[in-house]
């Protein structure tokens, strides 16, 4: 059997001696990843938001002419004015904005009310299984009895297995 020369067998290294160079221009530049975090004016308000007002649908057409009005000798009434355009609406500053998005005090309690009952459920979960288990095991054996099932004999191996399982 030949000897195995250790130094000679082993695989080349694929670590690079140097940084890649992406330009050729005289000094290496080396193409590395950089962050160009956003401009932030805080002082410059945003331009008003113009309400757009959506358009009138198209009426549908009429399947029946319109009645046809006689001419009368009174003077005819006083027709409804046209409707005016609203005003447009003046956007709120920031700084009110942000104060009216904060929760109220019910719904921060409400809200940490309910977190705090998920998280102590989500905890007591293995306790209340490891507490409930053996006397839901009792009554499911008690109600095959009754129903006239056979009821499998444990084995102590078993039983063993069971109780090492309710200490962990």
């Amino acid at each position: 059997m030949p000897e195995i020369n250790v130094v000679h067998d082993l695989p080349q290294v694929a670590i690079p001696q140097a940084p890649p160079v992406t330009l050729d221009i005289g000094v290496p530049v080396i193409n590395l990843p950089h962050f160009n975090p956003m401009e932030m004016e805080p002082e410059v308000e945003p331009e008003p938001v113009k309400p757009v007002a959506p358009k009138p649908a198209d009426p549908p057409p009429a399947t029946k002419p319109p009645p046809i009005k006689l001419p009368t000798k009174e003077p005819p009434a006083a027709t409804a004015p046209a409707p005016t355009e609203q005003p447009p609406v003046e956007p709120k500053p920031l700084t009110v904005r942000i104060i009216e998005a904060i929760p109220t005090i019910p719904q921060a309690v409400n809200t940490a009310g309910t977190s705090a009952i998920a998280v102590s459920a989500a905890l007591a979960t293995p306790l209340l299984l490891k507490a409930i288990r053996p006397t839901i095991k009792k009554l499911a054996k008690k109600l095959q009895k009754v129903l006239g099932k056979k009821v499998k004999v444990e084995s102590v191996r078993e039983r063993r297995k069971f109780q090492r399982s309710l200490r962990r």
